[in-house]
């Protein structure tokens, strides 16, 4: 496989950064994961991380060096790490469960795409500058889009847009949406933000500036440049985009990444850190932040499988 990867954080306006993204690939797969932290429930951020890590695990664990049932993993990957974020809320008695979104997207055999999300974290699939696809919020506000209630336009600043019915870490087992097998084309662009990117920037933006320059300059610019329009009050901001570069002519970049001298059992992993990297609302030292890693990975391998 042959491709270029970049991602990107921002705390934004808010104290904590509850959005967490990473990716793992091995020698004929890669997964992308986002997961957002929902505010107004406690340790969102956790719950985050839960997912984030609960399906890059999965992966680790099934990429061999590709996963054999894609949609199948996906599922069980997203529902694992549901149970394991309600078990770490179980045992650290934190009260009000912790709750995330998730988007997540598998690329292998040559060049196709399955992907999977719960929540308002939006995959975006992109070829020569326009929206090829997208996912479809879990929110109240596009259940009135549906209706015909609200427009698109309208969305971004509608009391509801964060609303959500679906998400992980809930009461009930989460909806999970899929795409359906996709083949990625040299070039095509598959992108996965949070809302604090989306509900500033305009589609037709983002997928217009993902196709302009490489990735390593336009992803941390289209963050910036969400937080910058939100103003102070910016909610996180993240991002991830991949571009298919199987096939591609011309001379690849500094950043592409070519997988076929990694070893059959290799996995390589990235996550983009937050700046604050904490597990809660109150400060915590580096003796607490480890015992936190430790207890959520703790919880995680007894749903991995």
């Amino acid at each position: 496989m042959k491709f270029s990867i970049h991602q990107a954080t921002s705390v934004g306006g808010r104290p904590v950064n509850e959005d967490r993204v990473g990716y793992a690939y091995s020698r004929e797969a890669l997964i992308m994961v986002l997961s957002d932290g929902m505010g107004g429930h406690a340790a969102g951020e956790v719950a985050a991380q839960i997912a984030l890590q609960s399906l890059i695990q999965a992966f680790r664990l099934h990429a061999k060096p590709r996963v054999d049932d894609p949609l199948s993993f996906l599922s069980q990957a997203i529902i694992n790490a549901h149970y394991a974020i309600l078990e770490y809320a179980r045992v650290n008695h934190i009260a009000g469960n912790p709750r995330a979104t998730v988007v997540t997207c598998l690329v292998q055999e040559g060049g196709y795409a399955w992907w999977a999300h719960v929540g308002d974290s939006r995959l975006y699939h992109v070829r020569r500058g326009k929206v090829l696809a997208r996912t479809i919020d879990h929110s109240h506000a596009q259940l009135l889009i549906d209706q015909g209630v609200l427009s698109e336009a309208q969305l971004r600043t509608h009391d509801s847009r964060n609303r959500l019915y679906c998400s992980l870490g809930g009461e009930t087992l989460p909806h999970i949406d899929f795409g359906r097998r996709t083949v990625l084309q040299p070039g095509d662009v598959i992108a996965l933000c949070s809302d604090g990117l989306w509900g500033v920037l305009d589609d037709e933006e983002i997928a217009e500036r993902l196709t302009r320059a490489p990735l390593v300059r336009v992803v941390p610019e289209l963050v910036e440049q969400a937080e910058m329009e939100a103003g102070p009050n910016s909610d996180n901001v993240s991002l991830i985009a991949m571009r298919w570069e199987e096939g591609v002519p011309a001379d690849p970049g500094e950043d592409t990444v070519s997988t076929e001298t990694l070893a059959l059992d290799q996995v390589t992993t990235a996550f983009s850190v937050p700046h604050q990297p904490t597990f809660s609302a109150e400060p915590m030292d580096a003796e607490e932040i480890e015992r936190a890693i430790r207890e959520i990975n703790e919880t995680i391998q007894k749903f991995k499988g």
